[in-house]
């Protein structure tokens, strides 16, 4: 739900991503006033739209999940695949404070939508990216959900287990929205340096970089079984 002081009113966002990551940091910058156009894939929009009603999910009258992450915008459905679609996009970044994406490395190639292409439609624009794994490695363009990304291979997931040492689960979006809150903080530095430079820049995490982080403080002794040292050998 949008604030009353609106702090970020005036500034446009184009939220160029799909499911929860990236469009859940442009969701809260919506919540203080930001104006957002969320792009969407033809014929059905993003998959997100309907994900409430997978079995197993409460059944509700409205989709709930779609609501969390993607309340307060206005959708376009536009096709990345031909000329027109992608000349539409670029538009709307010509005019555009904030760009958030999570699309494959791959695939922002493809489009020609990387920050290199982008930054010279709009120079002063904040460039917003949410990777997998990150940018750089064998996995960098690797497909990737919280799930594993966040959940299981920062470790997290074997920091959490039953008595039997049986690993948790993760929840649907469990790591999606911590990351997007990341982002989200990256996003206001680059325009605070844009305020001090009047230039942009781009900005980035990743979903494994958010679990690494929250898993930071797990105990050496859940790896190595580590007993801590008996009063009289302490000096």
């Amino acid at each position: 739900m949008k604030t009353d002081d609106g702090v970020l009113t005036g500034l446009k966002v184009i939220d160029c991503a799909t499911y929860v990551a990236g469009p859940a940091a442009a969701t809260i910058l919506s919540d203080f006033g930001a104006d957002v156009i969320k792009i969407e894939r033809p014929p059905d929009g993003d998959l997100w739209r309907t994900f409430s009603s997978v079995p197993g999910y409460p059944s509700t009258d409205f989709h709930y999940t779609w609501l969390l992450t993607s309340r307060n915008k206005r959708s376009i459905v536009l096709d990345l695949t031909k000329p027109d679609g992608r000349d539409a996009l670029l538009k709307l970044v010509a005019g555009a404070d904030v760009f958030v994406t999570n699309f494959q490395l791959s695939l922002l190639a493809k489009f020609q939508l990387t920050w290199d292409d982008l930054s010279r439609v709009n120079p002063r624009l904040v460039y917003a990216l949410i990777s997998g794994y990150g940018e750089k490695g064998s996995d960098a363009d690797a497909p990737a959900f919280d799930g594993l990304a966040y959940w299981a291979r920062s470790g997290l997931m074997t920091s959490v287990t039953g008595a039997d040492g049986t690993p948790a689960g993760a929840r649907p979006a469990m790591g999606d929205h911590p990351t997007a809150a990341t982002l989200f903080g990256a996003i206001m530095l680059g325009l605070y340096r844009r305020e001090r430079t009047g230039k942009g820049s781009k900005v980035s995490t990743s979903l494994m970089a958010a679990g690494a982080y929250a898993n930071i403080s797990r105990p050496s002794s859940v790896r190595r079984g580590f007993r801590s040292a008996s009063p009289e050998r302490v000096r």
